[in-house]
């Protein structure tokens, strides 16, 4: 599963930068088709490749790994009553202090 966020998230990342495999491969001082092999997630690149491809499309390392969860609002009011409920009270009214904040900004 590691493998594919990866890849998945190198192949959009690397595309919003308009980079080609081959530039990519430039910058991060690698055979192009490689970058093929890790965007088709045939591949698991080193701790050092992450950290010059990382550098290559000026991110942070952890951008790799980023879940993009697309919610409807049901679902994301339904997980976060969820979360919610795991809440000790003391973070609960923190919890509340901060979402009644946000709410007086809005009006």
């Amino acid at each position: 599963m590691i493998r594919e966020r990866f890849a998945k998230n190198l192949r959009k990342i690397r595309k919003s930068r308009n980079l080609t495999q081959e530039k990519l491969a430039e910058l991060a001082g690698v055979d192009f088709r490689y970058i093929s092999f890790l965007e088709n997630a045939k591949s698991f690149p080193s701790g050092d490749l992450i950290e010059k491809l990382a550098a290559a499309l000026n991110i942070d390392c952890s951008d790799f790994f980023k879940f993009e969860d697309n919610f409807s609002r049901n679902e994301l009011e339904n997980k976060i009553i969820n979360l919610i409920k795991l809440l000790d009270e003391r973070n609960l009214k923190l919890l509340y202090e901060i979402t009644k904040s946000m709410n007086s900004s809005i009006f």
